[in-house]
């Protein structure tokens, strides 16, 4: 599968990644208050959102027909 996610769109999925991955620890920590089964969900996401971030590509984003990707000149 080619990459679908331009360098902007992968550095704001990783930094939004790590955001809720953080959230998600808060969370189950009892620091912040989120029921815990959102705190999973967040972390699930957050996962998902940094793995996408890191090798560029988007599963949804393939089955929508977008491409983000800058063009080679």
């Amino acid at each position: 599968m080619k990459r679908n996610v331009g360098p902007l769109d992968a550095k704001a999925r990783v930094i939004v990644g790590v955001v809720a991955g953080l959230l998600a620890v808060l969370g189950a920590a009892g620091y912040v208050t989120i029921p815990l089964l959102s705190s999973v969900g967040l972390g699930i996401i957050g996962v998902v959102l940094v793995i996408e971030g890191a090798v560029r590509r988007c599963l949804l984003y393939r089955l929508l027909g977008i491409d983000r990707c800058p063009r080679p000149e």
